[in-house]
């Protein structure tokens, strides 16, 4: 059985939720909790499962919440519920993305009075994600646009055609790879270049921080953030791609039993990821009139009553 890193539950009370490893088509036998056996088919040979909880004094909750103490999800799946096959990659933010906390159960309403935040990467699958910052520093993540195999100019004009449906007469502010002010798309214009021209005309372009770790920095300081037990980052249901790159698609890979330094680039999950890191990076230090002497009326994040049904992947 290979478990990707999308397949890691999001907390440890999902664990029993794991299916055993075990052989298709022979015997098992279970001589005790946690002790199985069978017979190989090819060699004769019989095999035993020894799992932890053979052991009465492992069985407890007590013992798990004490054994799981400093260790990730994926290590304790590894060390102690015997997932031989190796786990593609540790999640990037395994340590601080709560789908319950992070996740809107039902979707978001966009706020007239507060600016769009859209956050831009470029490149071959380019991507956009459509946020707006509340007071009291609390980032509401509510729309995504994914590209597949689509032309820069192009897809701006989809997010341009979007833009007006989803968020009529909104201001909007740009947040981009700090690259694209020099990075030229297919007739020589920087990427930046291309958002100011027709039809976008965008006049608000922030460059995200260049760092990459200052970039994911930021974004784990929204999530850890909490104003009276409301996330400080909380991301829309229609936003699947982005959801499942924090659930695991967008992780750190293992190079011989060692977690990689930097994150895989794997489409769609880095380029929406990146999208986030550029938005949470700047849009703290960027004056958009949220500051104690400006009152605008805003209401709490609002929440519709149906599930939006679009997914925008635009091709």
């Amino acid at each position: 059985m290979k478990i990707t890193s999308l397949d890691v539950p999001s907390s440890f009370q999902d664990v029993d939720k794991i299916p055993e490893e075990l052989p298709e088509g022979v015997q098992i036998e279970e001589l005790m909790p946690g002790l199985k056996f069978w017979r190989n088919p090819i060699n004769g040979f019989y095999v035993m499962r020894l799992h932890r909880s053979a052991d009465p004094r492992k069985r407890t909750k007590e013992w798990e919440a004490e054994t799981r103490k400093g260790l990730d999800l994926a290590e304790w799946l590894r060390e102690y519920e015997l997932i031989w096959e190796a786990l593609e990659g540790k999640p990037v933010y395994a340590d601080h993305w709560s789908q319950e906390f992070h996740a809107s159960r039902t979707p978001l309403s966009w706020q007239r009075a507060l600016p769009v935040c859209r956050g831009w990467d470029f490149g071959l699958n380019p991507a956009c994600l459509f946020t707006q910052l509340f007071p009291h520093s609390r980032l509401m993540v509510i729309r995504e646009m994914v590209g597949i195999d689509i032309d820069t100019e192009r897809f701006i004009d989809e997010v341009n055609r979007l833009s007006a449906d989803w968020f009529p007469d909104a201001t909007f502010y740009e947040f981009i790879d700090p690259t694209g002010v020099y990075r030229a798309g297919t007739d020589g214009r920087s990427y930046a270049n291309l958002l100011g021209a027709k039809p976008l005309r965008a006049r608000r372009i922030i460059l995200g921080a260049n760092a990459p770790a200052a970039r994911r920095g930021s974004v784990i300081d929204f999530l850890k953030g909490n104003v009276k037990g409301t996330a400080c980052l909380l991301v829309d249901p229609s936003c699947e791609t982005l959801i499942k790159g924090f659930g695991g698609g967008y992780f750190y890979a293992y190079q011989k039993g060692t977690l990689r330094v930097k994150p895989e680039k794997n489409h769609p999950y880095s380029d929406i990821h990146d999208c986030l890191q550029y938005v949470c990076s700047r849009v703290l230090k960027v004056d958009m009139k949220l500051s104690d002497s400006y009152k605008p009326k805003v209401r709490e994040p609002g929440f519709l009553t149906q599930i939006a049904k679009e997914r925008s992947v635009v091709t």
